[in-house]
């Protein structure tokens, strides 16, 4: 990315993070804002809310007009994430212990709670021309971000999950966000239905190599790289593609390794590099690259249509996440 879309990048981080760093909600009871302020003090990359902003700048419009649903869905996604944490009881999260390891469970509950009544409150505040249409956007987008979270559930009850069902259910849980931050960018800019279902598709397909990068990371990166916790998805066998792939692909004799490192009850670094092993040797990673390019090249290839004006942006965010490393 150039140093003229670097700066754009920080500016609209910039001015998402205003929103973050002095959210509007009462101040007490600091049992309630004290967590509140903690989950959005710990900010992540701003991938969506940056690709809301662009997508709002592809169909022409003004960026600015499109802050405040950007960071409604920043807020949104770091209230899925407290209650994503607690689910999976995770410890680490953007490099800072979770919300009810920091605080409790309790507190955690009610805080991400509270934030999701939050975004509403600032969803309230878009031009009422548009409210309509965004409300009823967000909301489908929000119960399709709970309906693959139901579904990852469920999955860890079956035996029988297929790597097709798999991409449904990230197309639900990761993808219906960034998938939503693009077409509410493209609402707000008043972009042509022609442009808007362009970039809910590019958005969606976005979602699913985003979340596929990030099934990988979970093996090849580190947990200081990454900013939370590595391995509670291996050890708990979670249906993801690239375990569904390995796990057809392993050796009686690899099965058998698996089973006792998994009596260990935890997946120290050789276990990860043994898992890490696998995956190359059986052609997973390679399997799973090559289905990522084949989205983001598709996403790639619908910026390409006559109503969408100023592309660079999202072609650039695209590319961050073909090539990140945490």
């Amino acid at each position: 990315m150039d140093q003229a879309l670097e700066i754009k990048l920080a500016e609209w981080r910039g001015a998402v993070r205003e929103h973050l760093s002095h959210p509007r909600f009462a101040e007490e009871p600091i049992y309630l804002s004290e967590p509140m302020k903690y989950a959005l003090r710990a900010e992540g990359k701003m991938l969506r809310p940056a690709l809301c902003l662009a997508a709002s700048e592809a169909v022409g419009g003004d960026w600015h007009e499109a802050v405040i649903v950007a960071a409604a869905l920043e807020i949104f996604h770091t209230f899925s994430l407290i209650h994503d944490d607690i689910m999976d009881n995770d410890a680490l999260r953007r490099g800072l212990p979770t919300l009810h390891e920091a605080y409790d469970r309790n507190r955690a509950l009610l805080s991400g709670d509270t934030l999701l009544i939050y975004v509403y409150q600032l969803l309230s505040e878009i031009d009422s021309s548009k409210f309509p249409q965004i409300f009823r956007a967000f909301n489908e987008g929000a119960m399709d971000v709970c309906k693959g979270q139901g579904w990852d559930m469920e999955f860890e009850q079956r035996q029988d999950v297929e790597p097709d069902e798999y991409v449904k259910m990230i197309d639900l849980k990761t993808g219906a966000l960034i998938k939503l931050a693009c077409q509410l960018g493209g609402i707000i800019g008043d972009g042509s239905e022609t442009a808007i279902n362009a970039l809910t598709r590019f958005g969606l397909l976005l979602g699913r190599a985003f979340q596929m990068q990030d099934d990988l990371l979970e093996v090849t990166s580190s947990a200081m790289d990454m900013g939370k916790s590595l391995g509670s998805d291996l050890l708990n066998e979670k249906k993801t593609w690239i375990w569904l792939d390995l796990k057809k692909n392993l050796s009686a004799s690899e099965l058998k390794t698996w089973k006792g490192i998994r009596r260990t009850g935890q997946l120290n670094e050789a276990h990860r590099d043994q898992i890490k092993s696998w995956m190359s040797e059986n052609g997973t990673i390679k399997r799973a690259q090559s289905l990522i390019q084949s989205w983001v090249t598709e996403a790639d290839n619908l910026l390409s249509s006559s109503s969408i004006k100023n592309s660079d942006m999202l072609k650039a965010l695209s590319d961050i996440i073909l090539n990140r490393v945490n």
